[in-house]
């Protein structure tokens, strides 16, 4: 049984996602305009957002500028 820790959980119901352990996280500056409640990146991703399959019937991800 793998660790729930190595999966992204879903931002809606906080059920597995995907696995993301292989991922390759690197420790950030907490005060990054890029890291939103979290301290770590992942390569030049800024932000994200994961649903799962049940949640994606439901709901939709929508990137918008920030105001």
């Amino acid at each position: 049984m793998m660790a729930l820790a190595d999966y992204r959980l879903c931002d809606i119901c906080s059920r597995k996602a995907f696995y993301d352990a292989d991922l390759e996280y690197e420790r950030d500056d907490a005060d990054h305009p890029a890291v939103r409640g979290e301290h770590y990146t992942l390569g030049y991703l800024g932000d994200w957002k994961v649903i799962c399959r049940d949640c994606a019937k439901t709901h939709e991800v929508v990137i918008q500028p920030i105001k």
